[in-house]
């Protein structure tokens, strides 16, 4: 199909045919990890074991956080052969310096300043993390992997496929995570290798469905500047080191909960609760996509905004599965491994964490926006806000000793709300500026023609 088909054009039903497998992939990327917390959470150390292993798994992604940026960086960049080239190898240059750092966080002398003394772990559980984050280093690899085909075929509206492959890596995970169980093969050892055989096959998958899109990219884009690597790598820049305000604010997040009191027994129900919580809540971002893949036809332009609403309406809906005590009870205790008494707290935090999607949809919404005009340092912005909003609730909520299972669910919010608020009041002085509108933008501007960006 052209450029000028009608599925490049809004329609709530185009709207959900290009969301739809973007969500099912963003929430499938998290759901894999409760299947893979199976394996971990009946190892000899039951939930601290759990609590250790994804612990290794946050510094992991917070070292991922480099390349946050890059699926919107590839949509903006990589429509023709040239930009394509370019996002391809700033994409290599970040991968090796992830697998650089993440090699160095694992050596003896490091080690333990990061999960000792920032985390607060024990010596067991020190020893779990650190080597589940270095055994969990191809699963970073898959990741990073995969983002060029992806973008590909996101850019080509070609979701559906990108969704075939985190399906088939899904299947594989949900296929051996029992056998794993059954067999005996449990712990933290067997866990890494259930996340990180599955994520490989689905990067190598969606590189040989992008293939043929690839080839047809044209040489170069009418109109747009010619693209260096330098410049993508710098569009990127400000998208990751947002990525990394909001992994350091997860990364504090689990730090003071682990210091609350019955610490231990407090995180381990935020992570289940937020296991369960992560999967719709990056399925929401995609609306980032969306904003992207269609652009606004003017300012007033809402109707994406309002898809965006919808959607993380719809995603919040779904928690209320587990609210259904017997359901509640055989995934929290049968599943995740928690005790009876934690069952109450862990719905009370599903239930704070319903509005949670839907910030997160609005959200992606304007960060879209904000890569759609160039602007990736609103973007930047709003993740700063992001950090020190849910830095500054979590002390205010740690003054009052509010219980700890409650006080992420309760910071994750209110930053996520800040977080949109900033962004989009970013873009609108931004668009006042570029049509002289603020006062002083001359000065800003000069002499240069005021741009109309939608």
């Amino acid at each position: 199909m052209s450029r000028q088909t009608s599925k490049f054009d809004f329609t709530p039903w185009n709207a959900t045919t290009f969301f739809f497998p973007l969500c099912i992939q963003a929430a499938s990327q998290g759901l894999t990890y409760p299947l893979v917390g199976v394996v971990v959470a009946h190892g000899a150390g039951k939930a601290a074991e759990y609590s250790a292993f994804s612990q290794g798994l946050m510094i992991m992604f917070f070292i991922g956080t480099l390349g946050y940026g890059l699926i919107t960086t590839g949509m903006v960049y990589a429509k023709d052969k040239i930009g394509y080239k370019r996002f391809a190898q700033v994409n290599t240059i970040i991968l090796l310096l992830e697998a650089i750092i993440q090699v160095m966080l694992a050596l003896p002398g490091i080690a333990p300043i990061v999960f000792g003394r920032l985390l607060g772990l024990g010596a067991e559980q020190l020893e779990v993390a650190r080597w589940s984050m270095l055994c969990a280093l191809p699963a970073q690899i898959g990741f990073m992997l995969r983002n060029v085909p992806q973008v590909v075929l996101y850019n080509e509206h070609k979701t559906g496929m990108a969704n075939a492959a985190t399906i088939l890596r899904i299947l594989l995970t949900a296929a051996i995570a029992p056998v794993f169980y059954w067999c005996g093969l449990v712990g933290w050892r067997w866990g890494c290798f259930c996340l990180s055989l599955p994520v490989l096959l689905e990067a190598a998958v969606m590189t040989w469905l992008a293939r043929p899109y690839v080839r047809l990219l044209p040489n170069r884009t009418p109109g747009e500047k010619r693209v260096t690597t330098g410049g993508v790598f710098l569009f990127n820049i400000p998208l990751s080191l947002g990525g990394m305000f909001l992994m350091f604010a997860i990364f504090m997040l689990n730090a003071i909960i682990n210091r609350t009191p019955s610490g231990v027994d407090m995180l381990a129900v935020h992570l289940v609760a937020v296991g369960l919580i992560n999967p719709l809540s990056y399925g929401a971002l995609r609306n980032q996509a969306v904003a992207i893949g269609f652009p606004q036809r003017d300012v007033n332009d809402h109707r994406t905004l309002i898809f965006a609403v919808i959607s993380g309406l719809c995603l919040s809906l779904i928690l209320l599965l587990v609210q259904i005590p017997g359901v509640s009870t055989w995934y929290f205790c049968q599943i995740q491994n928690l005790a009876e008494w934690q069952v109450p707290q862990a719905r009370n935090a599903i239930w704070v964490a319903m509005l949670f999607p839907v910030l997160q949809a609005v959200r992606g919404h304007a960060e879209g926006l904000a890569a759609l005009r160039k602007r990736p340092n609103a973007v930047l912005a709003g993740q700063a806000v992001f950090f020190g909003v849910l830095v500054a609730v979590l002390v205010v909520l740690f003054g009052f000793q509010i219980p700890g299972y409650l006080m992420g669910i309760i910071s994750l919010c209110a930053a996520s709300a800040s977080s949109f608020i900033t962004i989009r009041v970013g873009l609108a002085l931004a668009r006042l500026e570029e049509t002289h509108d603020f006062p002083g933008a001359d000065r800003v501007k000069g002499s240069r023609a005021p741009e109309r960006r939608v």
